[in-house]
């Protein structure tokens, strides 16, 4: 059996069990529940579920205490739910017949940039 299979197959008490006797191997087991996970998912889905899953670790390896990591996870998910574009408004919208995508959160100018020299482009 591989770990990926016996990490879906734990319930919290072994979880809590493991993460408290064995941190290291919590962490080899949370490794590969999550990329068992990722590995399942639909291709069009993977790419986007790898993204965040590195942005949580990447959350995880700059905070200064688990709290502050699990704080900063939290509100990100709230974020995602309930904020500008979030899956709420998304469903609201659904809800009312209008099926408009939302726009790009950002816009930005268009910088004109001069052409090169010549004696630029003969240098490449």
């Amino acid at each position: 059996m591989t770990k990926s299979n016996i990490a879906k197959q734990m319930g919290f008490d072994e979880w809590l069990d493991l993460a408290i006797n064995d941190p290291d191997g919590f962490e080899a087991a949370r490794t590969a529940a999550i990329q068992g996970f990722l590995d399942s998912a639909s291709p069009q889905s993977r790419k986007r579920l790898t993204g965040l899953q590195w942005r949580i670790d990447m959350i995880r390896k700059n905070s200064k205490t688990p709290m502050a990591a699990c704080q900063t996870i939290y509100s990100m998910m709230w974020d995602q739910l309930a904020g500008d574009n979030g899956m709420l408004e998304s469903l609201k919208s659904l809800a009312n017949g209008q099926f408009n995508r939302p726009g790009p959160r950002f816009n930005a100018s268009i910088l004109p940039f001069k052409p090169r020299l010549a004696e630029d482009s003969e240098l490449s």
